[in-house]
């Protein structure tokens, strides 16, 4: 059967896009620091935080990784180290279509490494009534 969306069946290796969440607060920030830096070390490079506040960090990344491989990648640890304060993460893949502020740091990232979000539908198609 022909796919209806018209996106690869199979991923292509090296060009998945993911962002990451890890939920953050001053009694774990350093768990969450040390998962900034098992990213970086296992899984990409150029892996950096696109924003850190209070409430935690958000990561976009590129890899040939699956999300579960990203998520064990994250918990790697030294011997005598602790991740078990970890609160929430959720490790999301990028699909073809985004939206953004325009000129955010986001908004460059996505472009280049996503692509072109989808166009508009014409007004009227697709309603539903």
């Amino acid at each position: 059967m022909e796919n209806p969306f018209g996106d690869a069946d199979e991923p292509v290796i090296g060009h998945r896009q993911y962002l990451i969440l890890i939920a953050a607060s001053k009694d774990n920030a350093s768990l969450a620091q040390k998962q900034l830096e098992n990213l970086k070390k296992h899984v990409d490079e150029r892996a950096a935080p696109l924003w850190i506040d209070a409430k935690g960090i958000g990561v976009l990344l590129t890899t040939d990784m699956v999300a579960s491989e990203i998520w064990r990648a994250m918990f790697q640890k030294e011997p005598g180290q602790d991740l078990g304060d970890t609160r929430n993460m959720l490790v999301l893949e990028l699909g073809k279509d985004w939206a953004a502020r325009r000129d955010d740091k986001i908004e460059h990232w996505l472009a280049s490494h996503v692509g072109t979000p989808l166009a508009p539908m014409p007004r009227g198609a697709g309603k539903k009534r």
